[in-house]
């Protein structure tokens, strides 16, 4: 005859089996039990596809809450179809800067503009979430449908379903109608002989075209180098005359501090400097005066020489005036008079 079960040993392993579903429930529930979790809902417009029990409800990124429920209605007296999307609140997730939100408070944040809107969680399993934001610049349209303690959240139209709206209020029928007329004008065009003929004489123009400036670099080149060689020349030359006027100067400033009496003597050698240098200043006219004739009359360059040319000119009638009242009176030097 079997033994009877010891009462004691009995109750010790149902108190621990109890104990044990306790502690597992305040583990895996994460504390959260017997806290009281804020529940909202949201009436969306359009489809709901993709969207699950267990997605997530986030604002700016950051996860405040999960779907819980998701189910179909039909109005009583319009017949009308509607989706209640029902979500719950992470405990803490949202509260003000000292303390947690109060269900309540959430009227307040509706009237600032707070909307749901569905957002996609990945364009590769086509799951949605819903995301909070704050839209003032929308109407808040409440359906009142969800039983109390719910809070009602507003909702806005997702980014799909404004492109979506955006597009059927296209007129493509027109568009595509307008695109075929635009394809068979075009397809006429290119098939007219006149337009064929214009297409190749405007290619043989541009290969023209190209001949031509190949021609035109290949004769500019030489006439470069040769605008170069009389440049160097030119730089040469004036060099050269700078170095005569300035013996010419260095001998008048000589002549002029060895002064003493000697006037006769003095004066032949100003007046010997004085043809030194009036020559000096007539190879160099010959020579820009040559440089002058060689380059384009409106280029910079030939303005400059002409500039120079007058300026020697007018250096040699000095020169000769000076020669000249010398040689009236040599005493000029003396008296400066």
């Amino acid at each position: 005859m079997a033994a009877n079960a010891n009462p004691k040993v009995v109750g010790g392993f149902v108190v621990g089996a109890i104990a044990l579903l306790v502690l597992a429930v305040a583990l895996f529930g994460g504390g959260n039990l017997f806290v009281t979790r804020p529940r909202a809902g949201t009436y969306f417009q359009g489809s709901v596809a993709g969207l699950e029990v267990g997605a997530p409800v986030t604002y700016q990124g950051v996860r405040v809450g999960e779907v819980k429920s998701i189910r179909l209605e039909v109005d009583n007296a319009t017949l009308t179809p509607r989706m209640p999307v029902e979500f719950d609140f992470i405990p803490g997730a949202v509260k003000w800067s000292d303390r947690p939100l109060h269900p309540g408070e959430f009227q307040r944040l509706i009237e600032r503009g707070l909307r749901a809107k569905l957002v996609s969680q990945s364009l590769v399993t086509g799951l949605l979430a819903i995301e909070l934001g704050y839209y003032p610049d929308t109407t808040a349209k409440l359906v009142g449908g969800l039983p109390p303690p719910v809070i009602e959240i507003p909702s806005v139209q997702s980014d799909l379903e404004s492109l979506k709206k955006t597009l059927g209020s296209l007129p493509l029928d027109q568009i595509a109608n307008s695109l075929v007329e635009v394809l068979a004008r075009a397809d006429t065009l290119l098939a007219d002989p006149e337009w064929r003929s214009a297409v190749t004489a405007l290619a043989g123009g541009m290969q023209a075209f190209k001949a031509l400036m190949t021609t035109a670099n290949d004769r500019s080149r030489p006439l470069l180098d040769d605008v170069g060689d009389i440049a160097k020349e030119t730089e040469t030359a004036v060099k050269a005359l700078q170095a005569d006027l300035q013996a010419a100067i260095a001998d008048l400033r000589g002549l002029v501090g060895k002064v003493d009496g000697e006037v006769k003597p003095l004066s032949a050698r100003v007046q010997a400097a004085t043809s030194a240098a009036e020559k000096a200043f007539q190879q160099a006219d010959g020579t820009l005066r040559t440089v002058n004739a060689a380059l384009d009359p409106r280029s910079p360059l030939r303005n400059n020489l002409e500039q120079t040319l007058a300026n020697l000119s007018v250096a040699s009638k000095s020169l000769r005036s000076f020669a000249d009242q010398l040689d009236r009176s040599p005493n000029v030097l003396i008296t400066g008079r």
